[in-house]
Order: C-alpha cells, then structure tokens, then sequence
C-alpha cells in the first residue's frame, strides 16, 4: 500500500493553514516580504519573509519569476538541470520522502526581494 501525500499547509506566523481551507492569496506585498493568506471563512493570515516565499513556491513558483526577487546568476539551474533528474530516479526506485527532500534542497533561495525601482530591498528571511 503506498503512502498518501501530507496535505499541504502554508505557514503563517505560528500557524500551520490547511490549503483546502485556502480562498485566495493576495501577492501584492510580496516584494515586502508579505503575502495575505485569506481562508476560506474569511480570516486572514499575513505570512512574512521566507513563509511567504515558501508558501508561493508551495502553490506557484512562476509567480515569483520576474522583477519580484533576486537571484544569483543561473540559480536554477541546478535545480532543473540536476535535482529533478535525481527526483525522478529516487521516485522510481520508491524513495519519495529522499526525493521531496532532495527537491527541497536543490531549491534555490532568493537573495533578496527587489523593490520597484529594482533596487536589493534586502534578504527574504530578514523580512521575517
């Protein structure tokens, strides 16, 4: 019998969301290095720093190419060209919690978040 998936969740502060709960996520701030999680209740959750990028990586990575972050030169490139390669082979042979944490580790971090004049606003996880 294989093992089903964690649920996803996005972090928050000191709150762990259960995506299915999740309505929308309003990115606008995210070059502050803050995104609204808004439930589903209608509460919402700021999440800041490396929560917030964790947690658009976690529903859409695209969302943050671009003018948003920084990025050393080629910064994915390791990720694309070695990680999932090695993600794929550690899946095959039945290894998918090695593989989840390779691809984690592979995963480049932004230097910083850029503002919009495209100036270095600093590091992601100093707007934690």
């Amino acid at each position: 019998m294989r093992d089903a998936p964690p649920p996803l969740v996005l972090k928050a502060g000191d709150l762990l969301l259960p995506f299915d709960d999740v309505d929308r996520i309003d990115i606008a701030g995210i070059e502050q290095g803050s995104i609204l999680i808004v439930m589903r209740n209608g509460t919402v959750h700021e999440a800041k720093g490396f929560d917030a990028i964790e947690a658009v990586m976690a529903v859409k990575p695209s969302a943050l190419e671009g003018l948003r972050l920084r990025w050393r030169p080629h910064a994915w490139a390791f990720h694309n060209i070695v990680g999932h390669p090695v993600v794929q082979l550690l899946a095959w042979f039945g290894w998918k919690r090695a593989a989840v944490r390779f691809h984690d580790w592979t995963t480049p971090e932004p230097r910083g978040f850029k503002t919009r004049a495209g100036a270095d606003a600093g590091s992601p996880k100093e707007h934690g």
